[in-house]
């Protein structure tokens, strides 16, 4: 079922389960998008988007993910996610200070989160 809300639509799975969003682009387009609104692929129409997330489900939380610390890229895993809102652990032995650090970033952008 798809719910549209201006220029985004929920996109859930038959048990009403939230597996993403699809985002309206200038040019008539749908991006696909993560739960916490990170887009996960190109725009396409709104009906290819929509079977992008249906058919990828939520896996996309468990693919390697990359934050932005300062001026570097870390490893960190999904621990939790929710519209607007991603929970990040740390991952990267090469950065112990920061290992299993957990960090919440509101509204992600590509700029500070994106997948490995």
């Amino acid at each position: 079922m798809t719910q549209q809300h201006g220029e985004t639509a929920e996109v859930r799975r038959d048990d009403g389960e939230l597996i993403g969003m699809l985002r309206q682009v200038t040019d008539g387009g749908w991006v696909p998008c993560a739960v916490f609104g990170l887009p996960l692929a190109t725009p396409r129409s709104a009906e290819a988007a929509r079977g992008f997330l249906l058919d990828h489900g939520l896996g996309y939380l468990a693919d390697r993910w990359e934050a932005r610390e300062g001026g570097e890229w870390v490893t960190v895993q999904i621990v939790e996610a929710r519209p607007g809102e991603v929970t990040v652990s740390y991952a990267d032995y090469g950065h112990p200070k920061l290992f299993n650090e957990r960090r919440t970033l509101q509204e992600p952008s590509p700029d500070d989160l994106r997948r490995a």
